[in-house]
């Protein structure tokens, strides 16, 4: 009896503990993608690149379209050979080869078209992303948040417990502007001048 006692005592507390911890250390959702998309810095700089490389988009998207037309009936056929269930395997091998084959084709000849407006945009999103830590990490104290985690990793959560618009926020505040003319050397996925400017110098 006095051992139940201590067990019923014990998950009172337990219970009573939950709310307390919650206000210091709760767990909430951050959409990093959607944080970042929406930063006002970043819509403007895409609109800035949507007016300047039109031309450029539009061959682009032609050919895209071109590419996707051609590899229709491609595609048709292997899922009808794939359908029918009585293809021979060394045949559907075959059609799905040189679907594959015709399409990193059409791909490489897609990449060059598209390097002179994806590079801008990449130096432009890569400015916000360098300044998502810290918006991250304010956004967190703000709210009194210990753990975030990716909203496809929980099954539900409470609108209230979604960071995403507070990671949005400290963006906007960190990154008024955000330039569209990457230096000539620079690729995606190296730091952006700003960044490299900050960095520790070596001896």
């Amino acid at each position: 009896m006095t051992k139940t006692i201590k067990m019923l005592a014990l998950a009172a507390a337990a219970t009573i503990a939950v709310p307390a911890m919650a206000q210091v250390g709760a767990v909430a959702t951050v959409d990093l993608g959607k944080a970042v998309a929406d930063v006002t810095a970043l819509k403007t700089a895409q609109t800035q690149i949507q007016t300047q490389y039109k031309a450029q988009i539009d061959t682009f998207t032609q050919r895209r379209q071109a590419a996707a037309t051609e590899l229709q009936p491609l595609q048709t056929e292997i899922q009808s050979l794939q359908r029918a269930g009585n293809t021979p395997p060394a045949t559907l091998q075959s059609k799905i080869q040189a679907f594959q084959t015709r399409e990193a084709a059409l791909q490489q000849q897609l990449a060059p078209l598209a390097q002179p407006f994806q590079r801008p945009l990449a130096f432009a999103q890569a400015q916000v992303e360098e300044k998502l830590d810290d918006a991250v990490k304010a956004a967190m104290n703000a709210k009194r948040v210990g753990i975030v985690v990716s909203p496809q990793a929980v099954m539900a959560v409470n609108p209230t417990n979604d960071l995403t618009a507070d990671v949005t926020t400290q963006l906007n505040a960190m990154v008024r502007t955000v330039s569209t003319t990457p230096p000539a050397n620079w690729q995606p996925g190296q730091p952006t001048a700003a960044t490299a400017a900050a960095a520790p110098k070596g001896r």
